[in-house]
């Protein structure tokens, strides 16, 4: 039985950008994966909507370097990230800030794999999904993405619903190979170790050359180790804007390794489409 709980109230989080403005946009619950995907996946989530009678509102994040699939609910024939519902949809690393509109009412339910986990679970390429949303027919089996389609559908609440999805992927469960648990293992430390700053740091803590670690990283999680380790940066500068607006910019951007503000402040506006500045001014409102 999946262990429900609610997202945290509207606070920083990491990942959701400006999640005090966007703390009544939607609902958002997760679970527990289980035995025997956890060395695979991350968690179990459902995103829920109602924006009816309001006008649409946009949500942005800027996700983590995993893998996720969907079972998308909303108004028959309505078009989400491109395909029509309701669908079962496999969303790749998505390399910049993710956005979407939301109006009327929907849902998604979903699974979000671990960096690497998708790719251990399935034995496929990442990197042929970085950046795309398409089908989980062809990866499942086009009976098994109807079959998961309509039991996550049919399903009365959340954790139905994400048993279901378990239930489909627990068939397919092999054993993590020792390649993967290792990167799996580095890939957390990048997320939660400050002072890893320089993708040449990471080749000894893992014991591969720098173009093993290149190749595992492009194949396994989609994108490159020093794009993983700015994503994560970037994703603790925000959190931090948020928590603290007056935070000086400068000490923040060595802080996190750039070798300058005029860097931080650069990749700051490109991920996210406006300076750190602007970030922390609007997060004082």
């Amino acid at each position: 039985m999946a262990s429900w709980t609610s997202a945290p109230s509207p606070a920083a989080e990491r990942g959701i950008v400006h999640r005090g403005g966007s703390g009544d946009l939607f609902d958002l619950v997760r679970g527990e994966v289980g035995p025997n995907l956890r060395p695979f996946a991350q968690h179990l989530w459902e995103v829920r909507w109602d924006r009816r009678g309001g006008p649409p509102r946009t949500s942005q994040t800027i996700p983590f370097p995993a893998v996720n699939l969907t079972v998308e609910a909303g108004t028959p024939g309505e078009v989400r990230h491109g395909h029509p519902l309701p669908a079962a949809l496999l969303h790749g690393v998505v390399t910049r800030t993710f956005r979407i509109t939301l109006g009327g009412a929907g849902r998604a339910s979903g699974i979000t794999f671990r960096p690497g986990g998708w790719a251990a679970w399935s034995g496929q390429d990442a990197g042929r999904l970085t950046d795309r949303v398409v089908p989980a027919g062809p990866v499942l089996g086009v009976l098994g993405a109807d079959r998961l389609t309509d039991a996550v559908l049919a399903a009365g609440d959340p954790s139905a619903r994400h048993t279901a999805l378990r239930e489909v992927l627990e068939r397919h469960a092999p054993e993590p190979d020792a390649d993967y648990l290792r990167l799996r293992d580095l890939v957390d430390r990048m997320r939660d170790d400050p002072s890893l700053v320089r993708v040449e740091q990471l080749p000894a803590l893992v014991g591969w050359s720098p173009r093993t670690l290149q190749r595992h990283f492009r194949a396994r999680v989609g994108v490159s180790a020093k794009w993983v380790l700015a994503r994560f940066r970037l994703q603790e500068a925000a959190v931090e804007l948020e928590r603290d607006p007056a935070v000086n910019l400068a000490e923040l951007s060595a802080r996190l390794g750039w070798h300058d503000q005029a860097h931080f402040t650069n990749d700051f506006r490109r991920m996210l489409g406006t300076t750190p500045a602007r970030y922390a001014a609007a997060a004082r409102r």
